[in-house]
């Protein structure tokens, strides 16, 4: 029988992709009698799991004993493209200097991957684009500048607010950083990610302006 603690990491890991796939909706209140319910664990690791998502800033109180999906603040998605745009494009830079055989292989796999799902499904677009930045800064050769990364949740963010701007948008932006890279080319791949983020960042800035959401359920 698994522990309190497992069960509350494998309920941590469920709500999260649920709040990521949109399942449950910024604003949104958790119901945690329905939660564990659906879910067939009880209160105890359905807590050990809530306050992990808060520790993540994905949820926040609504009450003394209640829950709320967390909604993004416009200003924080600003902040987060920025932080973005100078890790990512450090990261691609270090990766077009350092780049190896298995690295080269991966990447020209995303590129097939961009060319074949921009023709088709959004979402399986989207999750080749987190999967690519992430592999970017993953592998970029610089294991402080990935725990920066990671530490501050940006591939969770990155997830939750999704495609910026539409694969026919954003395919040449991806084949231009994965050549330059490939080309061992450390300037032109900083810039041409540098480019890419700057374009969504400044999408977002628009939409912002416009008072659009930034932010929906899939």
């Amino acid at each position: 029988m698994l522990k309190n603690d497992e069960l509350g990491l494998q309920a941590y890991r469920e709500i999260k992709k649920m709040i990521l796939n949109g399942s449950l909706e910024p604003g949104q209140k958790i119901v945690q009698e329905k939660l564990a319910a659906k879910m067939g664990i009880s209160r105890t690791p359905l807590r050990v799991a809530l306050q992990m998502l808060e520790a993540e800033n994905l949820i926040e109180p609504k009450s003394k004993s209640g829950y709320q999906v967390r909604d993004m603040e416009d200003s924080e998605i600003l902040e987060i493209f920025d932080c973005r745009i100078a890790l990512e494009s450090v990261a691609a830079w270090l990766l077009a200097k350092n780049l190896g055989a298995k690295e080269k292989q991966k990447l020209k796999g995303f590129a097939e991957g961009f060319l074949e799902e921009s023709k088709g499904v959004q979402k399986k677009y989207k999750s080749t684009d987190t999967q690519f930045h992430n592999f970017i800064v993953e592998n970029c050769g610089n294991t402080y500048l990935w725990k920066l990364f990671q530490q501050g949740n940006l591939i969770t963010y990155i997830e939750r607010i999704g495609l910026i701007r539409p694969p026919e948008l954003t395919l040449q932006d991806h084949l231009e950083i994965i050549d330059a890279i490939l080309d061992k080319n450390p300037d032109a791949a900083e810039q041409a990610m540098k480019r890419h983020l700057m374009h969504s960042r400044k999408v977002i800035e628009e939409k912002i302006k416009n008072k659009e959401k930034l932010i929906s359920s899939n």
